[in-house]
């Protein structure tokens, strides 16, 4: 079973593997600015909707071949790219979007700890802490 997973983890929602500058690299990897970010309406929460376009940003960045799929080399750029391992659900060897979302979208549901249907900073952060650990 994996680590306790967090809307961040998807590349720090911030994605690593683009072509950022230190400053972009230092963000992908703090949940607090990935939240920011992700946090379009800025109600201090990440909605379904909110997280659902991140994520798909998040994949699309990190498809750095544009043939719509998560290749090994392509989930490395990822924070946490072992939380695919197991959800390869074809076997092919590569990550769909939909097996993409489907692992994230229960990252939310672990995540949300307060059973609300949205995700809050300090979620977010404790999440992340202890996925790092």
């Amino acid at each position: 079973m994996r680590p306790i997973p967090t809307l961040i983890l998807a590349a720090g929602l911030v994605l690593g593997g683009s072509a950022a500058s230190a400053t972009d690299a230092d963000k992908k990897h703090d949940p607090r600015a990935a939240f920011t970010e992700s946090d379009t309406n800025h109600d201090g929460f990440v909605d379904h909707e909110e997280y659902h376009v991140r994520i798909v940003e998040v994949f699309y960045s990190a498809d750095a071949n544009k043939d719509g799929f998560l290749d090994p080399t392509e989930l490395k750029a990822l924070v946490f790219p072992d939380d695919f391992t197991d959800d390869d659900k074809d076997q092919n060897g590569r990550v769909s979007l939909r097996e993409f979302l489907r692992v994230r979208f229960a990252d939310f549901q672990k995540v949300d700890k307060d059973g609300d249907g949205v995700l809050s900073l300090d979620e977010v952060v404790i999440a992340w802490e202890g996925k790092g650990k």
